[in-house]
């Protein structure tokens, strides 16, 4: 009873945040406001850079020590100026274990701030109820250490765009950290509503099924098959490395690598975010200047990753021909899905009612494919406190 009263007194100053730390960007959804940056954090002396106030999109975070980091966009810029000092700075970033290292406390902990921001909740007594998406894989094997990250005191300053630098306090309590595996928060979203109670009308992918749910992301391909009546056959669920959109940029980066070796996957991504579609080389017999068209060789490698895709998935679940639907879902997905429709089309497995592209809804207002997962995060969360 005292839970609810509390609950209910301190109704205005709840912050419900959902959170999917991708590896290309972090999704995120608070008390009903959707907005995303790049996850990316590089440690900086701010003293050595050169001014980038009044620039849009800029992220600074600095630790009660004064220790500062760059966030987002601007991290990413100085690891793409930086790109011929080191092998691949993004190495250890983009593996699982980046989800308990300090760039993912900096980053998660920025997203925190900048929902306190939008929505205006700032002071010490806010409740903070968060909820955070990791590869289904892992989920289990995180979940501990990333709630050990974000619960408990929490003090730092951050400066967004050109604004003048802000301190935030708050604590979250161990028990208001939750974790969700991303395939899992992507079923959610497409089969509940805002309030995370089942959808009638969607029901039928759970209780209908079985059903393949592929999540596709920059590092991870997720593949987790649903089992009839809605239970998630883990024997068979994977995150898999091998189909994803990094796959693509590692092709990509290795067509152009006699012309341009500094170009790493990362740095494919980090070109094609900006809208650079054309990179220059000096051809040595011409003596003259070449252009590449990244986008028109992305396309390529995103068909051929695509078909590597189609062989694996035809081999692990015999042709798919046990799956009643397929959701497909995530970035990634969305670039593969109307080759992979057209192919199971094609064998007399598919049509458009049993494979489909989730679309997340919230609020009744449509989202962009990215926010699948926390979508679905932020509609779990809600449901949980529906529950207390």
């Amino acid at each position: 009873i005292l839970k609810i009263s509390r609950r209910q007194t301190n109704m205005s100053k709840q912050l419900l945040i959902a959170i999917d730390p991708g590896f290309d960007s972090m999704k995120v959804i608070a008390n009903g406001v959707h907005f995303k940056f790049p996850f990316c954090a590089v440690e900086t002396d701010e003293r050595k850079m050169s001014d980038y106030g009044g620039r849009h999109g800029f992220i600074l975070y600095k630790d009660s020590s004064g220790a500062t980091w760059r966030v987002g966009q601007y991290a990413r810029t100085v690891m793409y100026d930086n790109k011929d000092s080191q092998d691949d700075p993004m190495a250890r970033f983009y593996t699982e274990a980046r989800f308990v290292s300090p760039e993912a406390a900096v980053g998660i902990l920025s997203a925190i701030a900048k929902a306190i921001e939008l929505t205006g909740l700032y002071g010490e007594d806010l409740d903070i109820r968060l909820i955070v998406a990791l590869p289904h894989a892992v989920r289990n094997k995180y979940a501990s250490t990333v709630t050990g990250l974000l619960a408990g005191d929490q003090r730092f300053f951050m400066t967004f765009d050109n604004e003048a630098e802000k301190e935030f306090r708050f604590t979250i309590h161990e028990q208001n950290v939750m974790t969700v595996s991303q395939t899992i928060a992507a079923i959610l979203g497409e089969t509940s509503d805002d309030n995370g109670f089942i959808d009638e009308s969607k029901f039928k992918y759970l209780a209908n099924g079985p059903t393949l749910v592929i999540d596709g992301g920059y590092y991870t391909m997720g593949l987790v098959p649903v089992s009839r009546g809605g239970s998630v056959d883990d024997d068979r669920a994977e995150s898999n490395t091998n189909y994803a959109m990094k796959n693509v940029n590692l092709g990509v980066a290795k067509e152009i690598a006699d012309a341009r070796p500094d170009i790493k996957h990362y740095a494919v991504e980090y070109l094609l975010s900006q809208g650079e579609t054309a990179v220059r080389y000096m051809d040595k017999d011409q003596g003259k200047v070449v252009n590449i068209d990244l986008s028109s060789i992305r396309e390529k490698k995103i068909q051929s990753v695509c078909n590597n895709l189609i062989r694996y998935l035809n081999k692990q679940y015999d042709n798919l021909i046990d799956f009643r639907y397929i959701l497909v879902t995530g970035g990634t997905g969305a670039a593969f899905f109307n080759q992979l429709l057209d192919y199971y089309k094609g064998t007399g497995l598919m049509d458009d009612e049993h494979m489909l592209l989730t679309r997340p809804m919230i609020a009744g207002k449509e989202l962009p494919i990215e926010f699948a997962v926390v979508v679905g995060a932020y509609k779990g969360l809600r449901g949980k406190l529906g529950e207390e």
